[in-house]
């Protein structure tokens, strides 16, 4: 009976473990979500304070290990032994927490220049060739027209009165065969479910190259990082690229070079600049091919073989590209970017060298550049050596992360830190070998110590890596770029069928959204923009201006010297769209105001003007 008491004291280790590790794991998601609330009737719960969260859920561990005693430390013992059941579970959790993010704050729209690229490319991909004709090119007086009629996303095509687009063919075939499947809508669903095989493949590469433990906390890291979050909820091709080219390294190291080369040849079609990257899968899938049967005199048939299942589907999607590259813009070689001397510059090498490591360490810490301490980590950690297929898979993970990292050295200078995303192939391929790194770190602790200090590593540096996606707006995006779909809405509902739209940002989405004829500002002549004007009034046409808010100086730099309609000096008639702003301008408006008649401007919080 004494005894009685102690008994139930022990008894309640569990509960209050498990207790414990909720509370830790709801501060970590409150540290990184900002909290929420719920209302039930009279009743509000606010969660936005994590520091009670985790005090409190330290506070019952510590309570746990000291009433379990003995049973605490073999019930961790335990987990870690059976640690790769639990990494399975956890890589699929981030897998599918990947892909609830991504439709539950996808953006869902198609503007500015890439979503409206991919997007608009898809649904040409469905009727054909994506060759769009303009014939408004035949018509206008101004020269080059072809270039004022191509909307963000889209240059002259090789046949006059022509537009095509100027992004790789990849995600836009890929968004055309879902949308074949599930719709036009299911184009944004292609980004999400990319990124859970990004994420999966993550973890299937990790557990090849340093155990279930290490792809697991690779994928976690991966699916909280913020340059993966900020791309996972737009139509655009980074997660898309990465989740390919990871495939094409998971099949090079579980020796299945056709699942290699169909990976590799989806990348390359998604895009083609990074094609490099493929001379290191090639060097993985014989080199592993050949290793397999080393020794015997089948060793060099097979890597021959492994080579041929490579490159056939690779072949296949280069030999595509040739074809699509000379239909639409005259030359194998060619792209629709430019040419290699416009896109690339050595001068750009060491800014964006600069750019690159400051927003990787600012965004994920300088624990990722552990990755490059892969192919040392036994002597480095005092342990025994990585036995030759992990030190030779660090050594090809390192060199396919400097070729993504090369390919954008001498790329264009940007100085928003979300390029990154050029880099989430690479930044994937960190994290394996960084977390291999970390699992060797903790080997040499108590079995009881591993799985807790793994484990609440991996949590703080995801904790802190979501919380910074959440800091730079990854989850604002839905709101920020709603106001394509919005300035569409009001187009479409608000000004005539024959209306033509002079924009820039805009010029993409007003079509999609709008159904209306868009003119690039920015490829009007200077002093062409009166003559333009009176041109589309004497042929019926009505245009309009059509400016975001920090477009509307350059457009008034670029004509008032030589317009007196580029001075915008008179109201918009309308403005739509939340935080930034659009505004619709009639030059019509500008003489009756200048003769003081009054114009009203309609803002868009109900309902819709009548057309004017």
């Amino acid at each position: 009976m004494n005894d009685s008491p102690a008994r139930t004291g022990r008894a309640l280790w569990l509960p209050a473990g498990a207790i414990g590790a909720a509370l830790i794991a709801l501060g970590a998601a409150v540290a990184a979500t900002g909290g929420a609330e719920w209302a039930a009737g009279a009743i509000r719960v606010r969660v936005h304070d994590p520091w009670r969260l985790l005090g409190a859920g330290l506070v019952l561990l510590g309570a746990s290990a000291w009433l379990g005693g003995r049973q605490f430390a073999a019930a961790l013992e335990h987990a870690w032994e059976a640690r790769d059941r639990y990494a399975f579970i956890a890589a699929a959790a981030a897998a599918a927490g990947a892909a609830c993010t991504g439709v539950a704050w996808g953006t869902w729209s198609a503007g500015s220049s890439d979503a409206y690229g991919y997007v608009s490319q898809a649904l040409l991909w469905m009727r054909g060739v994506p060759i769009q004709a303009e014939p408004l090119a035949s018509m206008v007086p101004w020269p080059q027209p072809e270039w004022s009629l191509s909307p963000l996303g889209y240059r002259p095509g090789l046949q006059p009165g022509t537009i095509v687009p100027t992004y790789a063919p990849g995600l836009p075939l890929t968004m055309a065969l879902a949308a074949a499947i599930g719709g036009p809508a299911a184009v944004y669903l292609v980004v999400p479910l990319l990124g859970a095989a990004a994420v999966w493949c993550t973890y299937l590469l990790g557990r090849r190259y340093a155990g279930g433990a290490s792809g697991a906390a690779a994928a976690v890291l991966l699916a909280a990082s913020p340059a993966f979050l900020y791309q996972v909820v737009q139509p655009m091709s980074d997660v898309p690229v990465t989740a390919w080219w990871l495939l094409a390294l998971w099949g090079a190291s579980a020796n299945r070079p056709f699942t290699a080369g169909c990976g590799t040849a989806l990348a390359v079609l998604t895009r083609p600049n990074l094609a490099p990257a493929a001379a290191v899968v090639t060097s993985a899938v014989v080199l592993h091919a050949y290793a397999r049967r080393a020794g015997t005199g089948a060793a060099a048939r097979s890597a021959a073989a492994a080579a041929v299942a490579f490159l056939a589907p690779v072949g296949a999607a280069v030999l595509f590209l040739a074809w699509l590259h000379t239909a639409l813009y005259g030359s194998p070689f060619a792209s629709g970017y430019g040419t290699a001397a416009e896109l690339f510059a050595a001068a750009n090498i060491a800014p964006n060298a600069v750019r690159y490591t400051r927003w990787l360490v600012d965004t994920h810490t300088p624990l990722i550049l552990f990755c490059l301490a892969a192919p040392f980590a036994g002597r480095l950690l005092g342990r025994a050596r990585p036995t030759p297929p992990q030190a030779a898979w660090s050594w090809l993970g390192l060199a396919f992360s400097a070729v993504i990292v090369s390919c954008y050295l001498p790329y264009a200078v940007f100085d928003d830190w979300w390029y990154l995303r050029f880099l989430l192939p690479a930044i994937a391929v960190a994290f394996v070998l960084a977390m291999g790194i970390w699992v060797r770190f903790v080997l040499p602790m108590p079995t009881a110590w591993r799985i807790a200090v793994m484990t609440a590593g991996i949590v703080l540096l995801a904790t802190f890596y979501v919380a910074t996606a959440r800091q730079r707006d990854a989850f604002q995006l839905r709101r920020l770029e709603s106001r394509y779909a919005a300035a569409g809405a009001f187009a479409s509902k608000s000004l005539p069928a024959g209306a033509i739209l002079v924009s820039m940002q805009q010029s993409g989405s007003l079509r999609l959204y709008g159904g209306r004829q868009t003119i690039r500002f920015d490829n009007i002549d200077p002093r062409g923009l009166d003559a333009a004007v009176q041109f589309l009034e004497r042929s019926g046409r009505r245009p309009y201006f059509v400016l975001e808010a920090w477009e509307e100086d350059q457009f008034k730099d670029r004509f008032a010297p030589h317009s007196p309609l580029g001075r915008l000096d008179w109201p918009h008639m309308a403005e739509v769209g939340r935080p930034m702003k659009v505004r619709f301008y009639d030059p019509r408006d500008r003489a009756r105001f200048l003769a003081g008649e009054a114009v009203a401007t309609w803002r868009d919080r109900s309902g819709m003007p009548a057309v004017r």
